[in-house]
C-alpha cells in the first residue's frame, strides 16, 4: 500500500477527530433520531436495474428508506418512504444548477411526511430553495475508514466518507436502532455496467446530477485508471465494518436483492419477508 496515500488517510481521520471535538448544533440536532426505531424493521430500497422486477407496493404500510433520485420510481407515493437519503455535494460549483433541479424534482414528488437527510456541505443550497423546511437534517462525512476497527454511526459526529449511498444509509439506520434492515435494490455490479452503457447502471436511467459532464469524465477516469476497482473494495470494507458494528448492536442486516454483487449480508427473497 503507498506510504503516502496511507499518512494521509491517517492524516484525515485526526482532522476529522479534532473537529468532533468542537459542537456542532446541526449535527447535534440528529440526536432525537438515536434508537428512535428500537425493535422495528425497515426497507433501504437501492436503485440497481433489478428493483424494477420487485413489487414495492408490498411496501405500502412499512417503514422504507429511499435515496438519491429514487423519487423518481413511479410507486414513490405508495411506497410512502419514511426517510429519504441523499449523498453529499460532491461536483464542482458549475455544476450547482443541476444539483437545483435535482433537489426541485426531489421536492416535487416525495410525500410531505418523508424526512431527508443530506451532507452537511448541501445545507446552504437546501436553505436557499426554501425547501424541506422542518423536515431536513444533515451528516458529516470524513475522516478515513482505512484507519477505523469500528465503524461511526453517531450521526451527531463525522461518519465515514461515502463511496456510495449504501453505507450512509446503513450507519443512518444502524443509529437509528431497527432491529432489522432489509436492503434491496442494491446490485452493486455497476462496475460492468458502465462499460456498457451507463445509462443502464439504476433503473431510471440518469439523474440532473449524473447526465452531465462532470459525473462522465469522473466515471471514464476512475475505469481508465483503475480507481473503479478501489472504489469497490471501500464499498465492500465498509459494508464489513458496519456488519459488525450492527451485530454487535444486536441488529439484523439482511440483502433481498435480486442476484448483484452484494454477498456480505445474508441472502433472503424480497417476496417472503412483505
Amino acid at each position: 500500500m503507498n506510504a503516502k496515500w496511507l499518512a494521509k488517510e491517517y492524516i484525515l481521520s485526526v482532522h476529522a477527530w479534532l473537529l468532533d471535538r468542537l459542537s456542532d448544533p446541526i449535527l447535534a440536532a440528529n440526536k432525537i433520531f438515536c434508537d428512535q426505531h428500537k425493535g422495528e424493521r425497515c426497507f433501504i430500497l437501492g436503485s440497481g436495474p433489478s428493483i424494477k422486477e420487485q413489487d414495492l407496493t408490498r411496501l405500502s404500510g412499512e417503514l422504507v428508506m429511499t435515496q438519491n433520485h429514487f423519487h423518481a420510481h413511479d410507486d414513490i407515493k405508495t411506497i410512502n418512504p419514511s426517510y429519504h437519503v441523499n449523498v453529499p455535494m460532491y461536483q464542482p460549483a458549475e455544476y450547482h444548477d443541476d444539483w437545483r433541479q435535482w433537489l426541485t424534482g426531489m421536492n416535487e414528488r416525495l410525500p410531505t411526511s418523508t424526512t431527508l437527510f443530506f451532507g452537511k456541505n448541501t445545507k446552504c443550497m437546501v436553505d436557499e430553495l426554501g425547501l424541506f423546511q422542518g423536515r431536513s437534517y444533515y451528516i458529516k462525512t470524513g475522516g478515513s475508514f482505512v484507519t477505523r476497527r469500528t465503524a461511526p454511526v453517531d450521526l451527531t459526529r463525522t461518519i465515514m466518507p461515502v463511496p456510495t449511498v449504501l453505507t450512509q444509509c446503513l450507519a443512518i439506520a444502524i443509529y437509528m436502532g431497527f432491529s432489522e434492515i432489509v436492503l434491496t435494490g442494491f446490485d452493486l455490479d455497476q462496475i460492468f455496467l458502465k462499460m456498457q452503457d451507463r445509462s443502464k447502471v439504476r433503473f431510471y436511467g440518469l439523474s440532473p446530477i449524473t447526465d452531465n459532464e462532470a459525473e462522465e469524465t469522473a466515471e471514464k477516469e476512475a475505469a481508465q485508471y483503475g480507481k473503479e476497482w478501489f472504489y469497490w473494495w471501500m464499498i465492500w470494507q465498509q459494508c464489513f465494518l458496519l456488519k459488525d458494528v450492527a451485530e454487535k448492536k444486536g441488529i439484523r442486516v439482511v440483502n433481498a436483492t435480486r442476484g448483484g454483487l452484494l454477498n456480505v449480508f445474508p441472502r433472503k427473497i424480497f417476496e417472503d419477508m412483505v
